[in-house]
């Protein structure tokens, strides 16, 4: 059975507007850790001068990633510094100078499996809608693969940026699906949408026609289907087991930014050095989507947009439900920044546990939250792994649904560390 929310979107303010470039920053910050696996190693030197689209860090190991320059001019430092997320590493900072044309890759002529696979390594692509797995390894599955997935739900409030780049580059999204099918060996395509996203709907529907090799399946909206396992059971009604992945049952899912990246690498030879966020919120007078390049600073940001902060003002990496707030504004964007929420921190008073059940009926693993949060409370973490913890997505359903305030995915995300 399919669980979830029906919540409402704000997002009026953004799907209607064309996406604004960002200036070129005065200087950026490229973490060495921007996706799931080993650090990338850094292979620059302090002074140096760098390119725009120039590597300036490695992957150590098969799940790792390149790292490229997002402006052109002069290494200003190599530190160790904290991600918005507090997790603190290597980082490149570089100061804008002189020229910023990119330097761009050869495009790739035999478009093959492994060439693919190869120039999305090359170009540094991870997963731009989640936890940032090497999209090179992702393309690579271990078991087969009969379908691949366009993951276009995009079901957290505010965040628009996924439906105005199927707006305005519905071709080279469409095209990068096909290139990520072929390399992942998938018989059949499937773009999954919400029918709330009806102008994205009428471009994609142009755009593939009546090519046969690509469906568009169009779901009721309904939080939070754009989690690949719920999208994967909405769509197929297969579910993936506990602790599996999509591949588990022949499935591979892959996100709108992720593949106009693909497209972009393999088509045109660009590095991944930029990418669409929604800036939004209840204290933005004009909420936007905007293209930046990797690196650039948050407080840059906010002060670009002229956003109006008071004391109660927190900001927020993603959306309402699953971004985390940030404690320090002079961290920068990543390639898995999807958005930029400015909101009032609101103060929940928490009561006990009532027992109402409510959590269960939402949660779209099929959890009980009411016994996790009692094995929380009484510090037993081997307990709550043993309830299923580990399958947690930390979607927020259960803490939005309970009545008495309590922070269900806080405590989930704390039991995490804890194990």
């Amino acid at each position: 059975m399919l669980r979830g929310i029906k919540i409402h979107s704000y997002k009026e303010s953004t799907r209607h507007e064309k996406i604004e470039g960002l200036p070129f920053p005065e200087k950026v910050t490229l973490y060495a850790s921007q996706h799931i696996g080993a650090h990338s190693r850094i292979i620059v030197k302090k002074n140096e001068q760098v390119r725009r689209g120039q590597a300036v860090a490695q992957p150590q190991g098969r799940c790792s990633s390149y790292l490229h320059a997002s402006i052109g001019g002069k290494v200003q430092d190599i530190t160790v510094l904290p991600r918005p997320d507090g997790l603190v590493c290597e980082a490149v900072v570089i100061a804008r100078e002189g020229d910023q044309a990119i330097q761009l890759m050869e495009p790739v002529k035999d478009i093959t499996p492994e060439s693919i696979r190869s120039r999305v390594s090359e170009a540094g692509i991870v997963g731009m809608g989640g936890a940032g797995f090497p999209a090179s390894v992702k393309l690579d599955p271990p078991k087969p693969v009969q379908t691949a997935f366009l993951n276009a739900c995009e079901c957290e409030p505010y965040l628009t940026a996924d439906e105005r780049l199927l707006i305005e580059d519905a071709k080279k999204v469409v095209e990068g699906f096909r290139l990520v099918k072929k390399a992942v060996g998938a018989e059949k395509g499937i773009i999954g949408i919400e029918d709330d996203k009806k102008h994205a709907i009428g471009v994609l529907r142009q755009v593939t026609g009546s090519s046969g090799d690509i469906e568009l399946s169009v779901l009721p909206k309904v939080y939070p289907q754009g989690y690949e396992k719920m999208l994967i059971t909405a769509v197929t009604g297969k579910e993936v087991p506990s602790g599996g992945l999509p591949h588990d049952v022949g499935v591979s899912v892959h996100n709108v930014g992720t593949c106009l990246a693909v497209y972009e690498a393999v088509n045109e030879g660009k590095p991944l050095i930029e990418r669409v966020l929604t800036l939004a919120g209840p204290q933005l007078i004009d909420s936007v989507n905007i293209r930046v390049s990797i690196g650039t600073g948050i407080r840059e940001i906010i002060d670009y947009y002229q956003v109006i902060r008071t004391a109660s003002s927190r900001i927020l990496i993603g959306g309402p439900m699953m971004g985390f707030a940030v404690d320090d504004i002079d961290s920068a964007v990543m390639k898995t920044t999807s958005g930029i929420l400015v909101d009032n921190a609101g103060k929940t008073v928490e009561h006990p546990c009532s027992g109402c059940g409510k959590c269960v009926d939402v949660c779209p693993m099929g959890l009980v939250p009411q016994r996790l949060n009692r094995f929380y409370d009484g510090k037993d973490y081997a307990g709550m792994k043993s309830e299923g913890l580990l399958d947690c997505m930390e979607c927020g359903c259960c803490a939005y649904i309970c009545p008495c305030g309590v922070p269900l995915t806080y405590k989930f995300k704390a039991g995490k560390r804890k194990l």
